[in-house]
């Protein structure tokens, strides 16, 4: 079972979108992930109350930052051919923070109803979790020194009498959050220059198998498919129209003609080949098991539900043609690469485009 803590301040970078790693395409992923029990957020109340708080003060801190931003900006001098410039990102200022208080709700909003959904748990401050939060930072067992320190015990206190009355040994515990200086340890760097960090060893060790992020990217990088290849420069495309040309395909270079086109389109089904191969190779053989195996059930799930659709009396040419919107846009060859989010996705959709088209049959019956 896979479980996931996101603290605060992920939730307020996911709010502010003021940094990269945080992004709402992310949340809608980890939302999906989430009601198709792939994921259960584990919330601590101290999470909870924080975002209260944050919410609480947001257009007076907003304000204030902004305030702070435009009186740089007014001190300094600047040319006095573009003065009508520095008045005009003033001018813009304001109306960047009133967007930005208005996206801060909204996000906030749909932050609140997933953390009220049933795919999350949450965890209350009682008067033992604060006491016992107190005794681990008196005996030295956190090793946090920022001045939150006390409410960060408190999170781990609250997860450690959580996952006490889990009995499930392959529980794997996804801890997120932007403050490694108090939860984590960084590793030591790797080729590819990306900073990994773990869990505390003291924190550890009162914990299920976890593993650490910085960023809700990082957390939701399992929950990747083909699309997550990167898509093939023009060099590799002329690469392949070269090896087409072994194949009996004749086209020119030149980028803007037909046959070049034509080349192209003729290639799709090799290229797609090459991306199936590299996703599973380079993704899939890095997912656990039993999310390979989720994936199995979900793709075979879509499969049926498709050939139920096509079995209905009322499926026709409009139907097929429409059918891409039902699946995401994805190739229905590519269905089975795809991530698990669009997998869980398309499931969900394609029951509804089925009951309509039942609904569809009932009434010519």
């Amino acid at each position: 079972m896979y479980y996931a803590f996101i603290d605060t301040n992920i939730w307020i970078r996911a709010m502010s979108q003021g940094r990269p790693g945080c992004e709402t395409e992310l949340l809608k992923r980890l939302r999906v992930l989430v009601a198709g029990k792939v994921l259960t957020l584990v919330i601590p109340e101290v999470v909870s109350l924080e975002l209260e708080g944050e919410m609480r003060n947001l257009h007076e801190n907003l304000t204030r930052r902004f305030e702070d931003l435009k009186d740089v900006i007014s001190k300094k001098a600047v040319w006095s051919e573009i003065e009508d410039a520095k008045l005009l990102v003033l001018r813009k200022l304001d109306a960047l923070r009133k967007q930005k208080i208005q996206r801060w709700k909204l996000t906030y909003k749909r932050i609140s109803d997933l953390l009220k959904s049933s795919g999350a748990v949450h965890i209350p401050l009682t008067p033992e979790i604060l006491c016992r939060a107190k005794k681990l930072m008196i005996r030295g067992g956190f090793p946090g020194k920022s001045r939150d320190f006390d409410q960060d015990a408190a999170i781990i206190e609250s997860l450690v009498i959580y996952f006490s009355d889990i009995k499930d040994p392959e529980s794997i515990l996804f801890f997120c959050s932007a403050n490694h200086s108090d939860f984590a340890v960084e590793l030591t760097a790797t080729e590819s220059r990306e900073r990994r960090f773990a869990l505390h060893p003291k924190l550890q060790e009162c914990l299920p198998e976890s593993r650490y992020f910085i960023t809700l990217e990082e957390l939701l990088a399992f929950d990747r498919g083909y699309e997550s290849l990167p898509p093939p420069t023009n060099e590799e495309i002329l690469e392949a129209m070269e090896r087409a040309q072994d194949l009996g395909l004749e086209c020119k270079y030149d980028l803007d003609s037909e046959e070049y086109r034509r080349a192209v389109c003729d290639l799709e089904e090799l290229q797609e080949l090459q991306r199936r191969q590299e996703y599973c190779t380079d993704v899939l053989l890095e997912s656990p098991e039993d999310l390979r195996a989720k994936r199995e059930d979900l793709v075979m799930d879509i499969q049926l539900l498709l050939g139920r659709c096509r079995k209905c009396v009322s499926w026709d040419d409009r139907s097929e043609y429409k059918l891409s919107q039902w699946i995401e846009f994805i190739p229905e060859n590519m269905i089975p690469y795809t991530s698990l989010s669009n997998l869980l996705r398309i499931k969900k959709s394609l029951k509804r485009y089925l009951s309509i088209h039942k609904e569809m049959d009932a009434k010519r019956a």
